[in-house]
């Protein structure tokens, strides 16, 4: 009688551990088959901060109590096709125009033509041709100059910016003898802030490679009639930077914080290049406006600086100075090398600093 009574604890105690067993099996395989939905919801919420051209971290900072806002209206992606037009257009949910913002057909022997502002793939594409006989006069360092014309591309934003503002691009610029830019300026042409200005030609002919291999990072104050031009000359003018033994050997981000009329930043894949922030020449570096073109009585304590609302521009160009050294393309780089004289612009980005 006890030994059937002690079989049968052994056999009910076995029964009982057995089951527990099998519970937590079934529970374990439950909760696998069904997730707690809180961490579906984090793993989405994760998936949908992917970086993209209006979240990237903005490198320069907005000040105590400020946040960057993304400034949709002015800022694009080129995540659209736009095949060119011959006539002035408005494209990009008529965020640009494809021409220059007045009538002005280019420096040097260059010719803006409409149809070659494009965009296709997501990007904005500045195309390079060229038509057999056509040619272009211009000023030279010595007198009037007539060349080969290189019918090139330029946009001009259809809404202006002001300080404080940070403004960016992400580039490739052409491998071709002209300069791929982005920049800005004031509607009657006093006042210039140059983001990108990039000789790309990866090309030593007519002692190219200099430029080739440096970003010029500048701004312009000038005085129409009689016309005068100042623009800093110093050697933080000319960066030259990591990874990029042309200027054309990569895609770079740049971009320029225009903090007040007399504080620039600029920025090169987010690393702060250089700073420009007295009116005056001081430590070696040039200033905004050293000699008083922005002074309407010509005094110095009267100096506006860089005040003016700007147009963005985008443009390719073969400026005077290059194209009478001859650094200009040929009519066989044109046509053999197309992708090579093709600005590239992935995106541009624009923020302003606003309260918290």
């Amino acid at each position: 009688m006890k030994l059937k009574l002690f079989i049968l604890i052994l056999l009910t105690t076995t029964t009982f551990f057995v089951s527990c067993g099998s519970s937590d099996d079934r529970d374990q395989v439950q909760i696998e088959e069904n997730p707690d939905p809180e961490e579906e919801e984090e793993e989405e919420e994760e998936e949908e901060e992917e970086e993209t051209f209006a979240n990237l971290a903005v490198p320069a900072s907005p000040g105590d109590g400020m946040k960057w806002e993304f400034q949709e209206d002015i800022s694009d992606d080129f995540e659209y096709e736009f095949a060119g037009e011959n006539t002035l257009t408005q494209f990009g949910n008529n965020k640009w125009t494809n021409f220059y913002h007045n009538t002005w057909t280019g420096p040097g022997p260059t010719i803006w033509r409409h149809e070659n502002a494009t965009v296709s793939g997501g990007n904005l594409r500045l195309l390079t041709t060229r038509e057999d006989g056509e040619m272009a006069t211009y000023n030279g360092s010595n007198g009037s100059r007539t060349d080969k014309a290189t019918r090139l591309a330029c946009i001009t934003s259809t809404k202006r910016v002001k300080y404080p503002v940070f403004v960016e691009a992400r580039v490739l610029v052409a491998n071709a003898f002209f300069a791929s830019d982005v920049w800005m300026l004031s509607p009657d042409d006093t006042q210039e802030i140059d983001i990108l200005e990039a000789y790309g030609a990866q090309n030593s002919r007519n002692d190219q490679s200099w430029f080739s291999k440096r970003f010029h990072i500048s701004h312009h104050v000038f005085i129409r009639d009689p016309f005068q031009d100042y623009q800093p000359k110093d050697a933080s003018t000319w960066q030259t930077v990591d990874g990029y033994p042309f200027t054309s050997s990569d895609w770079v981000r740049i971009g320029v914080y225009w903090k007040s009329p007399t504080h620039l930043e600029y920025y090169i894949n987010g690393n702060l290049i250089k700073v420009s922030d007295n009116l005056d020449n001081v430590g070696g570096k040039d200033g905004i406006d050293p000699l008083n073109y922005t002074s309407p009585t010509g005094n110095p304590e009267d100096r506006t600086g860089l005040n003016k609302e700007m147009d963005i521009i985008i443009n390719t160009e073969v400026q005077n100075w290059n194209a009478e050294q001859g650094r200009m393309p040929t009519d066989g780089e044109i046509s053999s090398e197309p992708e090579n004289h093709t600005f590239k612009v992935d995106w541009i980005r624009v923020f302003k600093p606003v309260e918290e």
